[in-house]
């Protein structure tokens, strides 16, 4: 059985650990409100975005007529992989690291040849002594995630898909759906997919004409088609590291609240255990005492 000092000093050890994953746990809280808050509501707009593009398209066909949305014969694809510049934060970055390993896969057995577009540093740990071919890493977007990096991040995977002959451009990272549930999820972000006129499904095919909404368009459905565009892609990228960051946070405050419970139970146990010993040496003593003053007589 250890000793009184080994035991009052793990107590002493357990209970300054609890101070820290109590105050990782409140930051975290602290940035998953802000985060959850901005997400929610930029989904709404992202969704909604989206319908617009789409229901222009109905009327117009402009699928393949801007360069963001054509598709390509070539073979190569990138895949952005969103994960984190820390630990802590429970199983978020393995799941993002089997969902990208296993994604990869099937790329490959697609025919591309992929190459990757690190977010993160976890994720570039892991990539950067395999095989693939790392055509950015940047650990700096998840310090402080805003419109304008996820401006720059957009800019960057536009010019990589018109320049240099990328046939897709992918994404895996963590959607957040709440505090304790963030799934990994895999998605294409290039070329842009504009649902056409005979992609409707039979349920809406019924509706007459007159019930659809009519867009009044100024100055032209082709200018503001292709403006909209690019803008889908800036908003797709901002709410995937929007997405990515809301589940870190949340990862993290419960693994932190996790590791503060485990704390105060390892603090409970210790406790008793330093009772017990702390027992045993005073009973250990009494019997010392009482034995020398039996010798005596």
């Amino acid at each position: 059985m250890a000793n009184l000092r080994e035991v009052r000093t793990r107590i002493t050890s357990v209970k300054s650990t609890r101070q820290i994953t109590g105050a990782m746990k409140m930051v975290s809280a602290s940035k998953l409100r802000k985060a959850q808050n901005a997400i929610e509501s930029l989904r709404y707009y992202a969704d909604h975005l989206k319908d617009i593009l789409n229901d222009i398209n109905k009327t117009i066909s402009l699928s393949q007529n801007h360069d963001l949305s054509a598709h390509k014969e070539g073979k190569k694809a990138l895949l952005m992989i969103c994960s984190s510049n820390k630990g802590l934060c429970g199983p978020f970055n393995t799941h993002i690291l089997k969902k990208s390993t296993t994604y990869i896969n099937w790329l490959i057995d697609q025919g591309f040849e992929v190459s990757l577009y690190i977010i993160g540093k976890k994720a570039n740990d892991f990539f950067k002594n395999r095989e693939y071919e790392i055509i950015h890493f940047d650990h700096e977007v998840n310090d402080k995630v805003s419109f304008e990096n996820a401006i720059n991040v957009s800019e960057h995977l536009k010019k990589l898909f018109l320049e240099d002959d990328f046939a897709r451009i992918d994404a895996v990272y963590n959607r957040f759906k709440n505090v304790v549930v963030q799934e990994p999820v895999s998605e294409k972000i290039l070329p842009v997919d504009i649902f056409k006129e005979e992609n409707i499904s039979e349920a809406n095919t019924n509706i007459d004409d007159e019930q659809h909404f009519k867009h009044i368009l100024e100055p032209s459905q082709e200018l503001i088609v292709n403006d909209i565009i690019p803008k889908v892609i800036d908003v797709e990228i901002y709410r995937i590291l929007l997405d990515s960051y809301a589940s870190e946070q949340g990862a993290r405050m419960t693994a932190m609240h996790q590791a503060t419970e485990n704390a105060s139970e390892l603090i409970k146990e210790l406790t008793l255990t330093y009772n017990k010993v702390r027992q045993a040496s005073i009973t250990r003593e009494l019997v010392e005492i009482v034995s020398g003053a039996e010798a005596l007589k």
